[in-house]
């Protein structure tokens, strides 16, 4: 099961990895990538949401001003060009999705191991973000010995 930065936008993040835990064989394996708990985060959310209940006008408005805040930060967090990607969307469309991703949860490492680790899964590979609240990348493998039981028995 892979699901790149997605399950932290769906209104019930738990809900939802836990779900597609469910889906696992076997040895079988979940590739995730979760927003990280950060001490901003609460902060993200406030501004994903407050984005996301103003008009256009006003979107644009922050969509402007957290491209100078944004590249500022990754600029000084990298000391690499915002603007050159390897991969995903430009700069501009970016800016947008990260201050309009809403829903949007979040999870301590701590936290997203514990939670499959009782469901039977094995930390297999780990890939911190290059900013504190980027998307964590986790590789779980689900052991032989464990059976998920479903949420809906």
């Amino acid at each position: 099961m892979h699901s790149w930065g997605v399950l932290h936008h769906t209104g019930n993040m738990w809900q939802a990895i836990n779900q597609s835990a469910e889906l696992v064989e076997k040895n079988g394996y979940l590739l995730i990538a979760i927003y990280n708990k950060h001490w901003s985060s609460a902060l993200w959310k406030r501004i994903k949401k407050t984005y996301n209940n103003m008009p256009s006008f006003v979107q644009k408005t922050m969509v402007w001003v957290f491209s100078v805040i944004i590249f500022a930060a990754k600029w000084l967090l990298n000391f690499k060009n915002p603007l050159k990607k390897e991969r995903g969307m430009n700069f501009y469309y970016d800016v947008i999705d990260w201050i309009g991703g809403y829903p949007y949860e979040y999870a301590s490492k701590t936290e997203i191991y514990s939670f499959l680790e009782d469901k039977g899964f094995v930390l297999k590979s780990f890939y911190p973000s290059t900013v504190p609240t980027g998307c964590y990348e986790y590789v779980f493998q689900r052991s032989v010995q464990n059976n998920i039981t479903s949420a809906k028995t």
